[in-house]
């Protein structure tokens, strides 16, 4: 059963975040850009020859759009992590304050996966982007496990979650590929106005290492620890809270 399901346009995809934490990342961003056009702008007025470079100047721009985009991520990321206390081994999650907001790195494991609408593959999360009638995302998710490398694992809540990706090129397939009943309702009534479109897809595979920013809080778990004759066996859980969603990042991302 999917835990998370939800489609919004492509310009509201960050409407999550904090506003400071916005600000913080269009404004690393829009320097790196304007740093980059003032560049192109000194060239085009003191070399005759750069008319005939023009190519080059487009590639010196796209190259621009690229580095302004993974600043931005890095910055936003940078501004999640001052959110917590710190990066977190998982066997120390269990011992922190109910709601706290932690950050922990780890393995993806899951008995209960997801496939891909146009991406045949397994895993715990999957994200669609879709140009008709304007560019949407749609993402679902399930509920998995977290494990380090000491064996130790916590319990992840996909409700409401984010996965954080870098932007990737859309390519194009037939509508018809998103016209089956197995596609949510919605993308097949988009689908249904088109021959082709383009779209991308990622699905987040069970065995990919993560780090996941999320609040604290416990989930019975018949492997977890006994707390209580009243209760049944409770394992430390991370899920989204009231300031921030629960957010995804790849290790290879990171990176």
């Amino acid at each position: 059963m999917l835990a998370m399901e939800r489609m919004h346009p492509l310009r509201a995809d960050r409407a999550w975040l904090p506003k400071r934490v916005r600000r913080s990342t269009r404004l690393v961003t829009g320097t790196v850009w304007a740093g980059t056009g003032a560049a192109i702008a000194g060239i085009l007025g003191v070399t005759p020859l750069a008319i005939v470079m023009w190519k080059g100047l487009l590639l010196g721009g796209a190259g621009a759009a690229l580095v302004g985009e993974r600043a931005g991520r890095a910055m936003l990321r940078r501004q999640l992590a001052r959110m917590t206390r710190g990066e977190l081994a998982l066997a120390d999650v269990d011992a922190r304050p109910e709601g706290d907001l932690v950050v922990v790195r780890g393995t993806i494991e899951a008995e209960a996966t997801l496939r891909g609408l146009l991406v045949d593959a397994p895993g715990v999360y999957r994200r669609l982007t879709v140009s008709a009638h304007g560019t949407w995302i749609h993402e679902a998710a399930v509920d998995f496990t977290l494990v380090d490398d000491q064996g130790d694992r916590i319990m992840i809540q996909a409700a409401g979650a984010r996965w954080l990706v870098p932007p990737r090129e859309r390519i194009t397939y037939p509508a018809a590929r998103l016209g089956g009943d197995h596609v949510p309702h919605r993308l097949r009534m988009l689908a249904a106005t088109r021959t082709e479109i383009e779209a991308s897809e990622r699905v987040l595979e069970v065995g990919t290492a993560v780090q996941i920013v999320g609040y604290k809080t416990t989930s019975a778990d018949i492997s977890g620890d006994v707390v209580g004759y009243r209760l049944p066996p409770q394992r430390a859980t991370l899920c989204s809270g009231p300031e921030l969603p629960l957010v995804i990042t790849r290790l290879e991302d990171l990176a």
